[in-house]
């Protein structure tokens, strides 16, 4: 492990985004160059502890951090510039050009299933919909409601998730926590959300039309694995934020990925790098 602050050197890399779809991967910065890290096969990455501000997204590409801010992911300045919030939370505040161009688009409300008792309601583009079940790592989901364009989507998103009391977010640990599940109990606390909400009378001109999809396909088959703060081993794939890997002894190990963020990354000599007790601050977590 190392320090970008007392540590300085040209083979780090400022990880800026995890990209769990198609294959997992980071995308890294450095020296002001962006590229791709594509996390397959054996990999052994070490993050330094500290964080530097990622800058932001704009219509145009990315930016860096004009504050050179420490020790955030993304600073409140760079959040506020990124594009990212035209398609997060349907602010046009600074984009007032891409509220026309996603006008055109079609945005779907959908339920998603995390293990047996986490529902969410979220939304995004039907274009980005199976891609963004997938991103988020969810068990089970169902397309529920469609509308053309933002204005109403976000509003309805809101209104249903008070009114069903569902969630608008669930945190990376929860998921891990319910990495083995009853599947039959999920499927129906999914169908029934779906079956109430399909009875509402005042969302029928919306229906999207939607079946339940089982997207366990997608992810990787892992048997308890210990949380850490590397990659150490043969990568086994990503469910969400999660990127699995099997270490040294067979054992399976998973990192919260997206947590890398911010960090910088190196690869480690080998796994005698990386594991406690190797001469390593590796963490078992």
């Amino acid at each position: 492990m190392f320090d970008i602050l007392s540590s300085p050197s040209t083979r780090m890399k400022h990880v800026l985004q995890f990209l769990p779809l198609p294959t997992p991967a980071l995308a890294v910065r450095e020296n002001g160059q962006g590229e791709t890290l594509e996390l397959g096969g054996e990999q052994y990455l070490s993050f330094s502890p500290s964080r530097a501000c990622i800058g932001y997204k704009s219509d145009t590409g990315p930016h860096a951090c004009s504050n050179r801010a420490l020790n955030v992911k993304q600073c409140p300045t760079c959040q506020y510039r990124d594009v990212a919030r035209c398609y997060t939370v349907g602010d046009f505040t600074l984009y007032p050009h891409l509220h026309e161009e996603l006008s055109s688009e079609k945005y779907v409300l959908y339920l998603a299933q995390f293990g047996a008792d986490l529902t969410k309601l979220g939304l995004t583009r039907r274009s980005r919909l199976s891609e963004r079940w997938r991103e988020q790592g969810a068990d089970l989901a169902v397309a529920l409601l469609e509308f053309d364009g933002p204005d109403e989507a976000y509003p309805a998103e809101t209104l249903l998730q008070e009114r069903y009391q569902l969630a608008n977010a669930v945190r990376a640990t929860q998921k891990l926590a319910r990495l083995h599940y009853d599947h039959a109990k999920a499927r129906a606390r999914l169908d029934s959300f779906f079956s109430r909400m399909r009875e509402d009378s005042a969302l029928s001109s919306y229906w999207a039309d939607g079946e339940i999809t089982d997207l366990s396909p997608h992810y990787p088959s892992v048997s308890n694995p210990e949380k850490v703060d590397f990659i150490g081993g043969k990568v086994l794939g990503a469910k969400g934020a999660w990127l699995f890997f099997e270490g040294p002894s067979g054992a399976h190990y998973t990192i919260d990925a997206h947590a890398q963020v911010g960090r910088f990354v190196q690869p480690a000599e080998r796994a005698e790098g990386l594991w406690p007790g190797s001469g390593s601050t590796g963490r078992l977590l």
